[in-house]
């Protein structure tokens, strides 16, 4: 088996930043439609998405662990800060689609 690299603290934050990011925004954008619910509480898991595939993108070796890492980091202050009436189930579930993010620029990656 090929070595692999070890992981870089920059990804695992920029995972976290732009998971933080993208989900507030999300957020925001959200709130101001007058859309669907479901439509609602999809749009910001869908910036989870975004944040793991770009981590994807910047890292390039290891991308599932560096946005598995940074989303799973992001929960935390995402269910105190960000989602409203602290949201843990919510805010989880936003770092696991981080980390799906990530998995998929991996397997796009490895074609």
């Amino acid at each position: 088996m090929p070595d692999r690299p070890p992981l870089r603290p920059t990804g695992i934050v920029f995972a976290f930043a732009l998971n933080l990011l993208l989900v507030t925004l999300a957020i925001f954008v959200g709130s101001g439609l007058s859309a669907d619910s479901g439509v609602l509480a999809g749009l910001p898991l869908a910036g989870s998405v975004v944040a793991g595939l770009a981590t994807g993108f910047y890292i390039r070796r290891r991308a599932a662990i560096h946005a598995a890492l940074g989303g799973l980091l992001s929960v935390p202050v995402l269910a105190f800060l960000i989602l409203p009436g602290a949201n843990w189930s919510y805010a989880f579930l936003a770092g696991a689609f981080c980390a799906v993010g990530g998995i998929l620029a991996e397997f796009r990656q490895r074609r």
